[in-house]
């Protein structure tokens, strides 16, 4: 009896697997950013809002990304300093957070935007707009 209850604890034991629990969703596949952007200097390579294409907003500015968050644009003339930051606290998206300030065309990339895609030359990313529902396209590429 007390062998045959020792053999059932022992089965039942090992039935009870969290091999299918599905564990974290949130795979941080993209928190490879936090050491990509501040790795050289990146332009705006695609800036889609909709059916609007803002690109040529920022087709003079040069981007650079530090590590300690804050990141420059410049060109000729100009100067706009903000910051940056990977985020993954959502647990269905992983962010790149853009904060300049609300002067034109910078207010057009201050977003939580959903990663896309981080390769060593690239980094796409997407956002859908509050108002409308349109969808918003940024691409930084590599200088």
């Amino acid at each position: 009896m007390k062998r045959s209850f020792i053999v059932l604890a022992i089965t039942l034991f090992a039935a009870c697997s969290s091999d299918d629990d599905p564990g974290n969703v949130n795979t941080n596949e993209f928190e490879n950013i936090k050491t990509t952007l501040p790795q050289g200097e990146w332009e705006v390579s695609k800036l889609i809002d909709g059916q609007s294409d803002h690109t040529s907003d920022f087709e003079s500015f040069v981007f650079t990304f530090n590590e300690d968050g804050t990141v420059r644009a410049q060109n000729d003339l100009f100067t706009e300093n903000g910051t940056w930051a990977y985020d993954n606290s959502s647990g269905s998206s992983e962010e790149l957070v853009l904060q300049f300030s609300e002067q034109t065309p910078f207010d057009q990339i201050n977003d939580d935007w959903d990663i896309v895609s981080v390769t060593n030359s690239t980094i796409e990313l997407s956002d859908v707009s509050g108002g409308n529902g349109d969808i918003e396209l940024l691409t930084f590429t590599k200088l």
